[in-house]
């Protein structure tokens, strides 16, 4: 059986220089959809930034997993197995259980 893994495909690079690390304050913009293209939740409509701590805040697996490997700037494109996003849980209403998570990424800023 193979083992699940998050499928990151890069829309436009970074600075190939600066990655985030453990405790720094990120700035991102995100859009996720469900695998059929619904829309379940964006920052870009209201351009107001998603900001948090990675590796402190709660945020899901996947999620910190991909920030970790992008630079400023970058943007991608993933898909999130649910063992990486909300697994057998789902989210109440919007996201049924066991099922992937597509995003996409945009890192804005770090605050080291």
């Amino acid at each position: 059986m193979e083992k699940p893994q998050v499928i990151i495909t890069t829309v436009k690079r970074g600075d190939e220089i600066t990655y985030p690390k453990k405790g720094n304050h990120l700035r991102i913009h995100f859009e996720a959809f469900r695998p059929n293209g619904e829309k379940i939740e964006t920052t870009k409509d209201a351009d107001r930034p998603f900001e948090f701590q990675i590796g402190v805040d709660d945020v899901i697996p996947g999620l910190q997993q991909i920030l970790y490997k992008m630079t400023i700037g970058e943007k991608v494109k993933a898909e999130i197995p649910p063992q990486f996003a909300y697994q057998r849980e789902g989210l109440t209403g919007i996201i049924p259980s066991n099922e992937k998570l597509i995003m996409e990424i945009e890192l804005i800023s770090i605050t080291f």
